[in-house]
């Protein structure tokens, strides 16, 4: 067989691969946002965001990255997910959803993710549209967050 024949074989067997192989489904109700964070007060802050991605699986149910650019070097965050159950407009009381640690570098750059499992999630917040902003803090004070946002779970 020549090598042009073998890599043609390589590549349809890659195509047909890819198509027989189950891919994890986009959320159907709400897919991926970019959220910005915004500095509170003074705190320095080049750019940020937050990247939430509902990938509706059986074993993740949302992921989220957070990412700071020129913050506070060497520094150490906390990300708090907070919520408004049923209250997109973010009006009412907000639950913190927990937190994720995220260190900035000596050029106060940062990454850190989270990632969600069905599991995590209460069913009784299924199937409802709910406020959400991302609040970061360090040594309790909030220095980053996002606007609020209307989040749909199913």
């Amino acid at each position: 067989m020549s090598s042009l024949s073998r890599a043609m074989t390589a590549l349809a067997t890659t195509a047909v691969a890819f198509t027989l192989a189950p891919g994890a489904a986009a959320d159907d109700v709400y897919h991926s946002e970019h959220m910005a964070l915004e500095p509170v007060g003074s705190a320095p802050l080049r750019t940020g965001f937050v990247e939430n991605i509902h990938a509706n699986g059986p074993a993740s149910y949302a992921q989220e990255i957070y990412v700071l650019n020129g913050a506070a070097p060497s520094t150490d965050y906390e990300v708090h997910l907070v919520a408004y159950a049923f209250d997109p407009g973010c009006d009412g009381a907000p639950t913190d959803f927990g937190s994720a640690p995220l260190t900035t570098n000596r050029a106060g750059n940062g990454r850190a993710k989270r990632v969600f499992r069905p599991e995590d999630v209460p069913t009784e917040l299924r199937d409802a549209t709910h406020g959400i902003r991302w609040v970061i803090s360090t040594a309790g004070t909030t220095v980053y967050e996002t606007q609020c946002t209307a989040v749909t779970l199913d």
